[in-house]
């Protein structure tokens, strides 16, 4: 399925891990300009999760994005979330493939 565009954002459909059919909103990070998904919030301060980086696993194939609270002090942030997308194949392509293709 085609990406929907709302000006920065974009909609995917994705299969979650449970084989269910989710929407994902995608868009561009304002610190490192790259588009990944969105998490949500913080439980504890309603902080939206900020992405903090991006990391190939090339024996994988998965890309994980890595996000964490900026709302807590550092001692009390929760567990970072990270998503893990792979669309099937291990190449060294995959991570700019699966990027090019929310655009």
């Amino acid at each position: 399925m085609a990406p929907e565009s709302t000006g920065d954002e974009y909609k995917v459909s994705a299969i979650n891990t449970k084989n269910e059919i989710i929407d994902v909103i995608v868009r561009k990070c304002n610190h490192c300009n790259e588009n990944v998904p969105t998490v949500g919030s913080c439980p504890d301060c309603n902080t939206e999760y900020m992405h903090t980086r991006t990391v190939e696993n090339p024996e994988t194939g998965f890309i994980h994005f890595i996000y964490e609270c900026a709302g807590c002090p550092p001692g009390k942030r929760k567990a970072q979330k990270v998503i893990k997308i792979n669309d099937g194949n291990s190449s060294r392509g995959t991570r700019d493939d699966l990027i090019k293709s929310f655009l």
